[in-house]
């Protein structure tokens, strides 16, 4: 038999050779060129773009504003070629599992016959089973306690990942409360709350680790932490970080309520929504969160980013700031949620849709997270209110754009973290108006998916470079936005007709009665500046109120202040002067370049100022 496959052993190579080249251009053994193939992620990415639905809902650009000439390109992810497949990993091939199998048989069997570890170990499942490992080696009861959590074999590799992790970064430098921390009721199963109450107490460990003790001490920790109490366990790292004193009033379960409710968004689903306080607040406060969480999440196009949104109301901000979100939860001052309270009414949704971006806004530079989150939180307060979208803070008086910003960062000090808000928000409110609603969005979209893919890479904050590539360099970044885009080019019509009234005269001055300006040094302004409307009436019916409207705009096109004016018409009087403040606020300080002043009754343009700040 040997001889004879010796013999025609060449003629059945070449037999076999044959028939698979025939099977390969047939198609039977490769696709044939007609048959559709996998799409590459790009395209993937692509194609979800570009059939996205897009439900419009913000206002559509001013008509005198330039549109974008074409829609952006679909960019390159940002983190460049995808890494190479590993496959699962069996027990036996983990760092040390070997050693556990020979000292300690019991452990190794239990967790091999956990199901995320017998199916094969996944790349982002082997930091876990290694720390379980580690865990089984050199502490058998934690290792112990641990096993017996049923979400030990159920949870998702992330949440096993960050739950590990807290208790790993406790156990280093206090043991003791890290094994009484994983044998309390709170982490008998694993709700969103959990995790940010683990989460919490492991930044406190490292951050005061006396604060760590004395909470541990505390009788309401010490008897073990329910899951009635891990909401407020998860703000105790913010405000150790803000208001220490507030620490005691916080574990008082007497002083302290949480009003939930669970909601279903499109994309991510079920959500829990909190609001925590430590005295009576207003009613509509969680119809705002609702609120603002929702148009976040349609704005942005992609699942809301975490399960749990937890607001606290208390003086447990950071600094000078009206809020701050803290990853484990969002803190807003207390007097934005009084009943009845005008503050709170005007303000408040803003203030908590700006916090609710963050949660997708976190992590880049400064100016790209709260320009971002204020756009956000401009979108959510037009579909509220019908609010005009357009930016909350005064001009930077320091830079003219982001790279100016960027390049004097390091010494603008205080006046840098506004200048971050103003220039940042500009930025976003331009893409917007140069693009379009439906570019922008996808460009906004795409620029969240690029920076949670850098996050994950641990790359550097991203800055101006992210939007270029992003939004394809529809805008020029790195010069002064559109002068006069959106000014109101009008014709002033100054008739009064309810009263047979005109508006004389309008100028701006530094002094209350002083004289008429049209530019100013910074350093002529004393305090304020003021806005004079001269006026006159022939008009004999009974005393009248006039309501009128004013409008301070920037060289940007950017509206920067609204304020509003009432003038009192009466028979015995043919007219009069009225004065209002304008500018900035009291400790701002006043942007160089060109400012206008629109004054508007009944919808009609009646006064226009033009005036110059210069250096």
């Amino acid at each position: 038999m040997r001889r004879l496959l010796g013999t025609f052993a060449p003629y059945l190579i070449t037999g076999l050779a044959l028939l698979l080249g025939y099977l390969v251009l047939t198609g039977y053994l490769l696709p044939r060129m007609s048959e559709p193939r996998e799409t590459s992620p790009a395209v993937q990415l692509s194609t979800a773009v570009a059939t996205t639905a897009q439900s419009t809902f913000l206002p559509t650009p001013a008509l005198n504003t330039p549109a974008a000439s074409s829609t952006p390109a679909t960019v390159p992810s940002l983190t460049g070629s995808s890494p190479a497949f590993t496959p699962p990993q069996g027990f036996s091939e983990l760092e040390n599992a070997d050693q556990l199998e020979r000292t300690d048989a019991k452990a190794a069997h239990a967790l091999r016959a956990l199901p995320w570890i017998r199916d094969g170990v996944e790349e982002e499942e082997r930091e876990a089973a290694e720390t379980l490992i580690f865990y089984a080696a050199t502490d058998s009861s934690l290792f112990w306690d641990l096993e017996s959590k049923t979400w030990l074999s159920t949870e998702a590799p992330r949440d096993l990942e960050e739950i590990l992790g807290d208790v790993d970064n406790i156990l280093a430098l206090d043991p003791t409360s890290a094994r009484k921390i994983v044998a309390m009721p709170f982490l008998d199963t694993l709700e969103p709350p959990d995790l940010l109450a683990m989460e919490s107490l492991a930044r406190l460990v490292h951050s005061d680790l006396n604060a760590f003790h004395w909470i541990m001490a505390h009788p309401n920790v010490s008897d073990g932490i329910t899951d009635e109490e891990a909401p407020v366990v998860a703000l105790l790292a913010g405000i150790n970080r803000t208001n220490p004193a507030l620490l005691e009033t916080v574990l008082d379960d007497s002083l302290v309520t949480v009003e939930r409710r669970d909601i279903s968004l499109p994309l991510a689903g079920s959500v829990t929504l909190a609001v925590i306080r430590t005295q009576p607040g207003a009613t509509g406060t969680m119809d705002l969160l609702e609120h603002a969480v929702r148009i976040s999440e349609k704005l942005i196009g992609e699942p809301f980013p975490v399960q749990y949104v937890a607001l606290f109301f208390e003086d447990a901000v950071v600094s000078s700031y009206t809020g701050t979100n803290f990853g484990t939860h969002a803190a807003i001052l207390s007097k934005y949620d009084r009943e009845g309270v005008d503050l709170a009414d005007d303000q408040a949704g803003e203030i908590i849709a700006h916090e609710v971006a963050h949660f997708y806004w976190a992590g880049a530079k400064m100016w790209l997270d709260e320009g971002a989150a204020e756009f956000t939180a401009a979108v959510s307060e037009y579909a509220r209110t019908g609010r005009p979208l357009e930016p909350d803070h005064y001009p930077c008086s320091q830079a003219a754009n982001i790279v100016a910003l960027e390049a004097q960062e390091s010494t603008l000090g205080n006046e840098g973290s506004v200048c971050n808000y103003a220039l940042g928000e500009r930025l976003f409110f331009d893409l917007y108006r140069n693009l379009g609603e439906d570019s922008f969005r996808r460009g906004f979209r795409r620029l969240y998916l690029a920076l949670e893919e850098r996050d994950d890479a641990g790359a550097k904050p991203a800055g101006i470079d992210e939007i270029r590539q992003v939004f394809n360099e529809e805008a020029d970044l790195s010069t002064n936005p559109q002068t006069e885009a959106l000014l109101d080019t009008r014709p002033v019509v100054a008739e009064l007709p309810t009263v047979n009234g005109w508006i004389n005269r309008a100028y701006v001055s530094l002094l209350e009665g002083g004289a008429p300006v049209s530019a100013f040094p910074l350093s002529s302004v004393a305090d304020r500046v003021w806005l004079t409307l001269e006026y006159s009436h022939d008009y004999a019916g009974p005393p009248q109120e006039l309501t009128f409207e004013v409008v301070e705009n920037y060289e940007d096109g950017f509206p920067y202040r609204r304020n509003s004016l009432t003038i009192q018409a009466d028979r015995r009087y043919s007219g009069g002067v009225q004065w209002i403040s304008v500018g900035p606020g009291a400790e701002q300080v006043w942007a160089i370049g060109r400012h206008w002043i629109y004054v508007y009754h009944e919808g009609r343009k009646v006064a226009e100022v033009q005036f110059e700040v210069v250096p």
